[in-house]
C-alpha cells in the first residue's frame, strides 16, 4: 500500500511540477498588465469615428439573448452621447427580418446561395465583408465591433473603444471579456470553471502588444473596416477562424497593427456540461488544425499551451486518485449514520494528540536539524503552483461577480464553493482539451482528416 501510494506522488509531482514555468508566466503577466486590463478613467471626446456593432448569429428568432445585446448598445451609447454607430445582426435566419422589426438595427440575412471556402460563422462573416463591400463601407471611416449572440455591451466599453480609435494605436484590438449573464441559471461547475477565462486574459494584453496572439477572442474584437476587407474570412473550413484572422492581420501588417483596447465585454458561461465540454473541444482542435499554416515558432508556443491543458488533466485525475486511494478506506469504515459522529471525534482527537506531539521540543529540535533541502525545495515549488492554480479561479471569480447583483453573502459562498470544488472544476475544464488532443491526433493517424470530422454547432 505505500509503495503504491509514493508511486502516486512521484506521479503527482512530476504533473504539478511541469506547470512551473506556466505559473511563473501567469503570475508576471497578472503583475504587468493590471494597470492596462480594463480601460480607467475615461473622459468623452466628441471627435466620433463609425463603429458598426455587428452581431453574428446563426437566428435571433430561435434566441432572446441578440434582442438584449442590441439594447445594450442603444442604452450604452445614449449613456455617453455617441451617436455615430450602426447596429449589423448578421444572421442565417430569413424569420429574424420579422423579429428584429423596429429594433433600430440593419438586418443581414446570409444568402443561402453564397459560397465561401470558410464554414459555418466564418462563412457568415465573409459575407459580411462582401456585403458591405457592395455598399461602400469598407474604407478606413469605419471600424467593425464584433459580438456574439450573448454579448453585451457596457457604456465602459464604448467609451474605450472610442479612445482607441481617437489615439490611434493599432488596427485590430481586444479587450477582457467577463462572464456574469445568467450566471445564476447556468450549471454550478460551469459557471464557476468560467472563473479561469478572465484571469487568462490577463495573458491576452501581452499577446497582443507583443504579438502574433496565440489565440484571439472572436468577440470584442475591433477591427477596422478596410483592413477586415483585405483579410476576410475565407480561410478554409476551419474552427478557429478567430486565431488565423489574428495571426493573417500580423503577418500582413506587421506587429504594430495590433493592439488592447481595454473595453469590457459581458458574455454567459456555458449553461450545462455538455455546451461547455463542446466548445472546450473545438477550441482545441480548431487550434491543431491551424497548425501547419503558421511557422515553426508560432506553432512551437501554441502546441505548448495546448499541453498545459493535457498535463493540467492529467495532474487533476492523479490528484483525485490519490485523495480517493487514502481516504476511502477512512469512508468506508463508516458502516452507518449513526457511526459518523463517533467516527470523526476519534479522529479529531487523533489528530490533535499528533499535533501535540509535533510541537513537542525534542520534535522541533529533530525537525530543525533534519531538514531535507531537496523536500523543502520541491514542496515549495508545489506550494507556489498550487497557490497560482487556486488564484486564477477566485480572480476570476471576483472579476465575473462583479458584474452581477448577487449579494455580498451570496458571493463569499461561491468564493468558498470554487475553493472546495476547485479539483472537480479542474477536471471538467482540462477533459475537454485532453479528449479533443487524443481524438484529433488517433483519426489524423488512420485517414487524412477534414474540419467536419470535428465541427459542433456551437459559439
Amino acid at each position: 500500500m505505500s509503495f503504491l501510494n509514493s508511486i502516486i506522488m512521484i506521479i503527482i509531482t512530476f504533473f504539478w511540477l511541469s506547470y512551473i514555468p506556466f505559473a511563473i508566466l501567469a503570475v508576471i503577466r497578472f503583475i504587468q498588465n493590471r494597470n492596462i486590463f480594463v480601460e480607467k478613467d475615461l473622459i468623452r471626446v466628441h471627435n466620433d469615428p463609425v463603429i458598426i456593432f455587428q452581431i453574428t448569429t446563426r437566428s435571433a428568432t430561435k434566441t432572446s439573448v441578440v434582442k438584449r445585446g442590441i439594447n445594450s448598445i442603444l442604452d450604452s451609447s445614449l449613456k455617453v452621447n455617441y451617436n455615430n454607430y450602426q447596429i449589423a445582426v448578421v444572421t442565417e435566419d430569413l424569420e429574424d427580418i420579422s423579429t428584429l422589426n423596429g429594433n433600430q438595427c440593419e438586418v443581414i440575412v446570409v444568402d443561402k446561395k453564397f459560397t465561401a471556402s470558410a464554414i459555418k460563422k466564418g462563412r457568415a462573416l465573409q459575407y459580411a465583408v462582401e456585403f458591405r463591400r457592395k455598399n461602400s463601407k469598407n474604407t478606413s471611416k469605419y471600424w467593425i465591433f464584433h459580438m456574439d449572440d450573448e454579448s453585451y455591451v457596457t457604456s465602459q466599453t464604448i467609451l474605450s473603444l472610442l479612445k482607441f480609435i481617437r489615439n490611434g494605436n493599432a488596427l485590430a484590438s481586444e479587450g477582457p471579456i467577463f462572464y456574469p449573464l445568467k450566471f445564476e441559471s447556468a450549471n454550478r461547475i460551469t459557471a464557476l470553471a468560467e472563473s479561469v477565462r478572465p484571469f487568462t486574459c490577463y495573458d491576452c494584453v501581452s499577446q497582443m502588444t507583443k504579438p502574433p496572439p496565440l489565440h484571439m477572442h472572436g468577440s470584442n474584437l475591433l477591427v477596422r473596416s478596410d483592413i477586415e476587407d483585405s483579410i476576410g474570412w475565407n480561410f478554409g473550413p476551419l474552427l478557429a477562424e478567430d486565431q488565423m484572422f489574428g495571426y493573417k492581420v500580423y503577418e500582413k501588417y506587421g506587429p504594430k497593427s495590433m493592439g488592447w483596447h481595454g473595453g469590457i465585454l459581458l458574455e454567459q458561461p456555458p449553461l450545462n456540461i455538455k455546451d461547455h465540454f463542446m466548445q472546450r473541444r473545438r477550441w482545441v482542435i480548431g487550434s491543431l488544425q491551424n497548425l501547419d499554416t503558421f511557422p515553426l515558432m508560432h506553432r512551437l508556443k501554441i502546441m505548448t499551451k495546448s499541453v498545459t491543458f493535457f498535463l493540467g488533466f492529467a495532474s487533476a485525475v492523479s490528484s483525485t486518485i490519490l485523495f480517493v486511494y487514502t481516504h476511502l478506506p477512512t469512508i468506508l469504515s463508516i458502516s452507518s449514520i449513526n457511526n459518523i459522529d463517533y467516527r470523526i471525534g476519534i479522529e479529531v482527537t487523533s489528530m490533535c494528540v499528533k499535533l501535540l506531539n509535533n510541537f513537542s521540543t525534542e520534535a522541533l529540535v529533530y525537525s530543525l536539524t533534519h531538514i531535507n533541502p531537496l523536500n523543502v525545495g520541491i514542496s515549495s515549488l508545489l506550494l507556489f503552483t498550487s497557490i497560482v492554480w487556486l488564484s486564477s479561479y477566485q480572480i476570476g471569480l471576483f472579476l465575473n461577480l462583479r458584474y452581477t447583483k448577487i449579494s455580498l453573502l451570496k458571493r463569499i459562498i461561491l468564493h468558498l464553493q470554487t475553493l472546495i470544488l476547485s479539483p472537480v472544476i479542474g477536471l471538467v475544464e482540462t477533459f475537454p482539451a485532453f479528449y479533443a488532443m487524443i481524438e484529433y491526433y488517433s483519426k489524423k493517424k488512420v485517414r487524412k482528416i477534414t474540419i467536419y470530422d470535428f465541427y459542433v454547432v456551437n459559439k
